[in-house]
């Protein structure tokens, strides 16, 4: 029994000084010689932008946008802050916006616009306007987001092109997490920086109208004039009114866009070219519902119809080996040409022949094809 116990008194040095030492050597201990204790590392959030769903298939973010606002949601879909980034910071190539934000999951969204001024700043200057809603903390993000001047379903362009605009092409997802704690003597680890890339669609379009004669030399036509003709781009459904992905909403109106700008030609072939400036083309489930091109000649009261999305949605043909539906094409491209060459009389239309060029590529559509 004596000896039992007096194994015991001999096993309690031992462990003091054990103890002793693991406190001598421990970050917490206040001692000028032993670097400071690790702490959680701060975790942050930098969000970009990418703007590759074009033709070229590049990134033309920097080159094409001049400023940009971006908006956060809660993972309910509920507005929480937005922030607006401009052309100076952009062009710096430097895109990335830090964000800070609790532990938690988001959703982001973003439009732009070609105005290196912001977004109030462009409002001060003619021509029908994209309109943003006032987002208050806890709106919807499906809700109406982007509404287009008009009066009347009539847009007002003032003799300019729309304002080239971009949204948001998908939702986000933003998730920030707590970083780990860092062992006991580890060194203190860097910053965790979440990154996430919000891709971006335009949602603006030029078409080059491009009018020829057939019978350009008949002594009884007058010249060829911007009187001759009233040329309009219709829309069948809603489409003054989008929501953030740049969809129309059930509450939006039809649209009518007319000409911002006329140019006649007095070459051997004259022409009067057109251009009509338009938001996002769409193919709808039923085609009837397209949206129309409509020319009505004043020379012989004919009125002629086109079905604009399904006819330049053909011009992906001049891109082989990409797999693009009609859809995405429409969405990818945002400077189309149309040539419309006819024989005109008083007693009408006689024949019509559609070209539509494209780099090196021309489809040509005769009468009895449309």
């Amino acid at each position: 029994m004596k000896r039992i116990i007096g194994l015991r008194k001999a096993a309690r040095p031992v462990a003091l000084a054990t103890a002793a030492v693991a406190l001598l050597t421990s970050c917490s201990m206040i001692h000028e010689d032993l670097p400071e204790c690790a702490t959680r590392p701060e975790t942050r959030a930098s969000v970009n932008f990418i703007y590759d769903y074009n033709t070229q298939e590049q990134d033309l973010f920097a080159q094409h946008v001049g400023s940009v606002t971006l908006y956060v949601f809660d993972k309910d879909g509920r507005f929480l802050q937005q922030s607006e980034h401009t052309a100076a910071e952009i062009r710096t190539g430097n895109l990335q916006v830090p964000l800070s934000l609790p532990y938690g999951e988001y959703r982001l969204y973003a439009s732009a616009r070609a105005s290196e001024e912001g977004y109030e700043a462009s409002l001060l200057t003619p021509g029908a306007k994209f309109r943003k809603s006032a987002l208050a903390i806890g709106d919807a993000d499906n809700a109406g987001f982007l509404t287009l001047d008009n009066t009347n379903g009539l847009v007002d362009h003032q003799s300019l092109p729309l304002e080239d605009q971009w949204i948001s092409r998908q939702m986000t997802p933003l998730i920030i997490t707590e970083a780990p704690m860092p062992a006991e003597g580890a060194p203190q680890p860097p910053t965790v920086v979440v990154e996430a890339t919000v891709p971006m669609q335009r949602i603006t379009n030029t078409l080059h109208l491009t009018i020829t004669r057939g019978n350009a030399a008949d002594a009884n036509l007058p010249a060829l004039s911007a009187s001759d003709y009233e040329v309009s781009v219709q829309t069948r459904t809603g489409r003054h009114e989008l929501d953030l992905l740049g969809r129309p909403t059930a509450a939006a109106t039809p649209l009518t866009y007319t000409p911002w700008a006329y140019t006649t030609t007095r070459a051997a072939a004259p022409s009067l070219q057109a251009d009509i400036a338009m938001s996002r083309l769409m193919l709808e489930e039923d085609a009837a519902q397209h949206t129309r091109l409509v020319i009505r000649s004043r020379l012989s009261g004919e009125v002629f119809e086109y079905d604009l999305p399904t006819l330049l949605a053909t011009s992906r043909e001049a891109y082989p080996g990409k797999e693009w539906t009609a859809q995405e094409y429409l969405d990818r491209e945002y400077d189309y040409n149309l040539a419309v060459e006819f024989t005109e009389t008083d007693d009408g239309w006689r024949y019509i022949q559609v070209s539509i060029p494209i780099l090196n590529w021309s489809k040509r559509i005769q009468n009895v094809e449309l």
